[in-house]
Parts: C-alpha cells; structure tokens; sequence
C-alpha cells in the first residue's frame, strides 16, 4: 500500500476491497459443525495456557472449590474483548483475538466455552436461540448460569429462563456434544 495515503483513504480503499469480495470471503470462512465444535477443545495449548494464568493462584486447582471463581475471571477476561459484528463470515483463531482484544459474539463464546471446558465443566454449551442470538450456559453445583458474551453479564438461575421465552434456544454444543432443538 502506498505510504503517502491518508488513514481514511486507506480505511475506504480496505473497505472497498472487501466489500467487492465479501462473498468470496465468507465462502472460505463457512465451517461445519464438527469444525465449529473442535474449537471448544479444552486441550488448545493457548485455552491450556490462558487459563493458566486465570487460576494460577488457585495451586492446586479443585473444580468443587475453586470453579464459579475461575469462571468469574474467564468471564471478566472476556468483558476485555471487545465485540465486532463482521459484514462478512469470518473467524478469528484464539490467539488473533488475544492480540487484537476483539472478536465476534460467537467466537468470543466458543473461547469463553473453551477455556470453561479446561476448568472440568463437563457440561458448558454455546447457546444460540431462533433469532441467532448466541450465549454461553453451564451449571454449577446444581445452579444454572448463563453469559451473554457481548457484555459479560452473568445471568443465574430463573434469569437464564427468562431469555429463551420469547426466543427459544435453537440448538447447543461442546466439543462434548450437540443438541439441536429445532428438529421435529
């Protein structure tokens, strides 16, 4: 890229180039849902080393003892990463969005899942409704907890309900499973 080119007119000139081939674009970037489950992996050597350093003070880590605290790190961990709505289909690796400290809500809740996974929750899900409204829900010594991932609120018990009764849960999934609530 020219040198001598003002930051708007390079911001214009990206700007052009990617709505000319956004299409191409989120074509390459489309994944299935086995691709999308494996990025919840919990042995990720970044999710490994990111939660490391979460619960370095907790040595050693017990998931009875020590779990809803960690979370509540991950959780602040990602109030810290911005969220960006792409025009275009496009993931980020966990590392990009280390650097960059932004991502998109679904990739912001597949690395919060992750890094949950590698706390021993068994049982956290990515969460997208009808109206593809995504979040991230796990259960705790018999306590439902769900995150919105855009703003890091922390939502317990009937407050988890209450978000699907007008926009019902669509389907859910780990690395560990998936449930598709919209079959018949």
């Amino acid at each position: 890229m020219a040198p001598d080119l003002d930051p708007e007119t390079k911001l214009k000139l990206y700007m052009l180039i990617v709505n000319r081939y956004k299409d191409i674009i989120s074509k390459q970037e489309e994944r299935s849902v086995s691709e999308i489950r494996q990025r919840v992996s919990p042995y990720n050597d970044f999710v490994r080393s990111l939660r490391d350093r979460l619960i370095s003070d907790f040595q050693p880590y017990s998931y009875e003892r020590d779990f809803l605290v960690a979370a509540q790190r991950a959780i602040q961990y990602m109030k810290e990463i911005k969220t960006c709505k792409f025009l275009l289909t496009f993931w980020m690796s966990f590392e990009e969005i280390e650097e960059l400290k932004v991502a998109g809500v679904m990739d912001k809740a597949l690395l919060l899942t992750a890094i949950l996974r590698s706390l021993n929750s068994s049982d956290v899900r990515v969460m997208i409704t009808k109206k593809e409204r995504v979040f991230v829900g796990f259960e705790w010594k018999g306590e439902r907890y769900l995150v919105v991932p855009e703003s890091g609120s922390l939502l317990t018990g009937e407050d988890t309900m209450k978000q699907f009764s007008e926009d019902p849960l669509a389907y859910s999934f780990s690395d560990l499973a998936y449930e598709n609530n919209e079959e018949e």
